[in-house]
């Protein structure tokens, strides 16, 4: 998630605007073999009288489709998220490989405002008038009306919602509001419940801090205590050609908001590796090795135990390099361009200010960050005057089933299967037990980070995981079966 689904942490300490957890996917350089990249006419409201049209993409494989018009294979259908669906395909190998073993077609729908899938061109982000089409609602209103046409190809073969992150969440509640369309769900890491009133902002983080924690017991204090020093030497302005010399900054720091966004800059890649701490490399987010929370904290072991203000920083830029860096092949180091405000971007930031607000703070007492309490009068202030919106933060109650107690509404639904990576910090909003046998199902995975089940199976995988697609290969069968 950025990120998603997001998904990371950003602290802005100069000024009260606040910035959203997202992700920065990386586009590969080839998909799979044999997928075929389709578009469809959608409508840009799907609730409304309007009759305004826009092209939504997909990609579609039927390599392994059961073509039978009396027992057709079912569909996969991957739930997009935000960022262009390619990313989706690339990072969710078993899915793929389950369709292989079940005699499924497998289909990756584009989320609307991502990717290619823009409703109105290259205008799609210059009003609220043409922004406020983007929504979950309105995304989930394509899929429907996607499936809908799908269905009729495929011999009105039985289908199984799939997402990660946001993907999950979206198909968590592709099923709670189209259970006609979809016969079962698996939601991978889907903090569905990340909203105000229904979770601790502090715990996102707290998550984070433990991550590092089990790996190594100095390099929690260390980090921390890089952090009080970045507290104080980003408001002293004699100080800052220190910070642009040990960061190696590629612009001169020479403004507050500059020096302050080296502490962004570290928090985020602290959070992504934790989030991403998967056990093999990967080129998810950036090229990382494997187990990168332990690479990052294996940074701090030369520090003697009176080291210097300036050699603890020059640690912790190491550290978060693993990140950024772990090719050697930047020569400097862009603390104030964390993201590429492309339009994916702004797609999450529309999205974290209008229906998808996810309350995430920090104390810097549980955790290893600076004080930054979650704040919705901050997050208004910045959405209105950024994107024209109020945010509506109690939309998913709204929408997907009002109730006091956040796990109401999934007493009603059904066939949705929950797993949840134990280092990753959005199982904080995650659903961690289950509500009704064989129906809607929680679980952590021990030692996994963020959708690791999604991913290709690895000889690295921790138990758990593999244990997780059993299961989920078990209960979609168990799904298929009883629907019939």
């Amino acid at each position: 998630m950025k990120w998603v689904f997001l998904v990371a942490l950003s602290i802005t300490l100069c000024s009260a605007m606040p910035r959203f957890p997202r992700i920065q996917y990386k586009m590969p350089e080839q998909l799979p073999p044999n997928y075929v990249q389709s578009w469809f006419t959608s409508f840009v409201d799907h609730f409304g009288s309007g009759i305004e049209t826009f092209q939504m993409r997909y990609f579609s494989k039927n390599t392994y489709w059961t073509n039978n018009t009396q027992a057709p294979g079912p569909i996969f259908f991957y739930c997009g998220n935000e960022g262009a669906i390619e990313m989706f395909i690339e990072n969710s190998g078993w899915i793929d490989q389950l369709a292989s073993q079940m005699g499924a077609a497998v289909v990756y729908a584009e989320h609307r405002y991502f990717g290619q899938s823009m409703p109105f061109g290259n205008r799609s982000f210059t009003s609220p008038q043409n922004l406020k089409y983007l929504s979950p609602h309105q995304a989930l209103g394509d899929y429907a009306y996607l499936l809908q046409n799908l269905k009729i190809m495929y011999y009105d073969a039985p289908v199984i919602a799939w997402g990660g992150s946001y993907g999950g969440m979206l198909a968590a509640w592709f099923r709670m509001k189209y259970p006609n369309l979809v016969v079962g769900a698996i939601a991978s890491s889907a903090p569905i419940f990340h909203f105000m009133g229904s979770v601790n902002p502090e715990e996102f983080n707290e998550i984070v801090t433990n991550d590092y924690a089990m790996v190594d017991t100095n390099c929690v204090p260390y980090i921390k205590t890089a952090h009080d020093i970045l507290g104080v030497w980003t408001r002293n302005s004699t100080l800052w050609w220190q910070l642009q010399e040990i960061f190696n900054t590629c612009t001169e720091v020479i403004t507050y908001s500059t020096a302050s966004n080296i502490i962004n800059w570290i928090d985020n890649a602290l959070t992504y590796m934790a989030m991403t701490d998967y056990p093999y490399e990967t080129n998810f987010l950036e090229p990382m090795p494997a187990n990168p929370v332990n690479v990052a904290c294996s940074k701090f072991n030369n520090l003697a135990d009176d080291a210097t203000d300036a050699e603890i920083l020059a640690a912790i830029r190491d550290a978060v390099n693993v990140y950024y860096n772990s090719t050697g092949n930047n020569t400097c180091n862009l603390v104030d361009q964390q993201y590429d405000n492309g339009l994916g971007d702004n797609g999450w930031d529309y999205l974290s200010c209008s229906t998808l607000v996810m309350p995430i703070g920090s104390d810097g007492v549980h955790d290893m960050f600076l004080p930054q309490p979650f704040s919705i009068s901050a997050i208004d202030s910045y959405c209105l005057q950024t994107w024209g919106v109020a945010p509506v933060t109690d939309y998913a109650k709204i929408f997907y089933g009002s109730s006091t107690n956040p796990l109401g509404p999934l007493r009603y639904a059904s066939n949705i299967l929950f797993p949840n990576g134990s280092l990753d910090p959005w199982q904080s909003g995650g659903v961690l037990e289950s509500i009704h046998a064989n129906s809607v199902i929680g679980f952590i995975m021990q030692g996994a980070a963020h959708h690791l089940d999604l991913r290709t199976p690895n000889p690295s995988d921790p138990e758990d995981v593999v244990t997780a697609r059993n299961t989920e290969k078990q209960l979609i069968k168990y799904w298929l079966a009883t629907a019939k």
